[in-house]
């Protein structure tokens, strides 16, 4: 199961971050809203003035367990008996619900430099010799999160959480 986990969630880098989280998730959404304008025009069509404002928001769902996860006894201090994987040398836990929920809550967003990889974010777009990855980084700001537990569910928590974001980091 942790093998297959494409969603990362950490406050910095990957190398530099203090917090990575390895997420289950369900189902993630990726939307951007533009603004383009319309002129009317008397006695003629309107005119359409596009000045390629945009706003992306990423929204992720999934289940996050009750409790922590690792029977083995993971004693790092700050993540304790959370499952993790390794990803290029770097611990991505699996967190617990209200781990989770304290984590995210505690961030300040306008010191910490809060971001997404989903998928593989090595090659984002093809390339003479490298085939994308389908992956990207990007960086977000928590708008809203809700914690719902679900009757025949007690053990764990469906979860949904709506960012803010910047372009994909390789657009510029």
């Amino acid at each position: 199961m942790a093998e297959q986990l494409a969603v990362l969630l950490r406050d910095g880098s990957h190398s530099g971050a203090t917090n990575r989280f390895a997420l289950k998730v369900e189902q993630l959404s990726i939307a951007i809203a533009r603004t383009p304008m319309q002129i009317p025009v008397p006695s003629l069509s309107p005119e359409i003035f596009d000045i390629r404002m945009s706003r992306p928001t990423i929204t992720i769902s999934g289940l996050v367990d009750n409790t922590p996860q690792d029977a083995s006894g993971n004693d790092d201090s700050n993540f304790w008996d959370m499952e993790y994987i390794t990803i290029s040398g770097q611990k991505y836990y699996i967190p617990y619900k209200n781990f989770f929920e304290q984590k995210l809550l505690q961030l300040d967003p306008n010191s910490t430099d809060l971001q997404i990889e989903v998928g593989n974010a090595a090659t984002p777009i093809s390339t003479s010799g490298t085939v994308s990855t389908g992956g990207g980084i990007y960086h977000v700001a928590i708008q809203q999160m809700q914690f719902t537990v679900a009757p025949a569910m007690e053990d764990r928590w469906q979860y949904s959480i709506q960012l803010i974001s910047k372009w994909r980091s390789d657009i510029s």
